[in-house]
């Protein structure tokens, strides 16, 4: 590449950076190269393959699971045994380290149990309470995942309850037609999903892209870490993608007896073909914990739901509530990480600035960035180039702290190739 060419190039991409008004923001745009390089095989099992990719430290391991709900968790657990061992018994401490500062949200009686006899009998509390609205193929895969592994069933199950005791704090968008083609009024859909959580913990150590090849339903992707089959991230072949957000100012009644969200989830990606198909799904659930649920695909576009025990709404944008430091746009949905309903300016700015040319790379490279979202991970969803990019948080260190994603390299997979892999 000649020089000329080359100073073209960077001041063009100065420019897409200085365009954008971010003095209502607190963060920086992320400037750092998209990895692209195509994932490493690393192993084969039955049912299953293991890839990597290494755009930082840790890679992201990229796994395919073929078969029956034990058939896919054993090939999971098999693959990432050495991993999950290792992680494992380190989650579970860390949840008894770190519930102190949930311990507020919790129902009294779930307070006095965990005082009592630790958080352990909580969260099989949480499971015998959930257990018979979850359907039996979820726990044969933890069961698979177990086998495969060779960590206790008991501690795999446990851990899997530890979504549905805590939440955590979110944003997501969704924008299409005229806010993400200034010329034309059919825009493709975009999706960001920014999870905010937990990052002193050691989740990020092994972060998971989990490619389900199943017997019945969809292929599907969630973005996940090892060991751990609960969708709060992920995107299907159809193609549909979900976010998640904890919902903690709803005044309402809750319950901790009915179907696990991140099951929930997880069955919209493998079993649902249109929004009409998860709007049934969650209005029929025995619904528990409030969150707000982001759901696209580019049929429907996106829509927001607001999901509790006794409450149920759904939003696009034109019924979304408009307050200050939330107006309104159209063909844009999004909720922002703060308590709702939330005034801070700067999501809605950078919305305002961008407007009209919003795509995959200004959600995460300006919106998730400037507005420090997703500190945990983040996928933003290209559904017409069924791509997906996504970011994790740096290994926590007790001086340094963890990188989060929204400042970290980004890595492009191409959900085609993905969906289609071969067993």
């Amino acid at each position: 590449m000649n020089r000329t060419k080359l100073i073209v190039i960077t001041l063009l991409l100065i420019l897409c950076f200085v365009h954008i008004n971010y003095s209502q923001c607190s963060g920086q745009p992320n400037t750092l190269p998209i990895y692209t390089d195509e994932p490493k095989l690393m192993n084969t099992t039955k049912n299953g393959k293991l890839y990597q990719t290494y755009a930082e430290d840790p890679p992201l391991n990229i796994i395919h699971v073929y078969g029956s709900p034990y058939d896919m968790g054993y090939a999971h657990g098999l693959l990432l045994r050495n991993q999950i061992k290792e992680l494992m018994p380190q989650v579970m401490q860390h949840i008894y380290d770190q519930v102190d500062q949930y311990i507020n949200f919790l129902p009294d009686y779930i307070r006095k149990l965990i005082e009592e006899y630790g958080v352990e009998a909580a969260l099989m509390l949480t499971y015998e309470l959930t257990r018979s609205y979850t359907p039996q193929y979820f726990y044969d895969e933890i069961k698979g995942i177990s086998d495969g592994s060779g960590v206790d069933y008991n501690t795999m199950l446990a851990i899997h309850m530890f979504p549905e005791l805590i939440q955590a704090a979110c944003s997501m968008v969704g924008a299409w037609g005229e806010a993400t083609n200034n010329i034309t009024k059919n825009g493709p859909l975009y999706q960001l999903r920014a999870l905010d959580w937990d990052t002193d913990g050691p989740f990020q150590k092994y972060p998971l892209f989990l490619v389900y090849h199943p017997d019945q339903g969809h292929t599907f992707g969630i973005l996940t870490w090892a060991g751990f089959l609960g969708t709060v991230t992920g995107i299907s072949s159809i193609p549909m993608g979900v976010s998640e957000k904890v919902w903690i100012e709803y005044p309402g009644k809750q319950s901790r007896s009915g179907y696990p969200f991140h099951f929930l989830l997880r069955d919209i990606l493998q079993f649902d073909n249109t929004t009409d198909d998860v709007i049934n799904r969650v209005q029929s659930a025995h619904r528990t914990c409030s969150i707000w649920i982001g759901v696209g695909n580019p049929i429907d576009n996106f829509k927001v739901f607001q999901y509790a025990y006794e409450y149920f709404r759904v939003y696009d944008d034109r019924n979304y509530p408009e307050y200050s430091g939330h107006p309104r746009y159209k063909n844009v949905v999004y909720v922002d990480k703060h308590v709702q309903p939330s005034h801070n300016p700067c999501l809605g700015s950078l919305i305002e600035n961008s407007y009209g040319s919003i795509n995959a790379l200004t959600l995460f490279q300006n919106y998730a960035s400037l507005g420090e979202t997703g500190d945990m991970h983040i996928a933003v969803y290209d559904f017409e180039k069924m791509l997906v990019y996504v970011s994790n948080a740096g290994i926590y260190d007790k001086q340094k702290g963890a990188v989060p994603a929204y400042k970290r390299r980004f890595t492009r997979l191409d959900l085609n190739k993905l969906f289609n892999e071969k067993q």
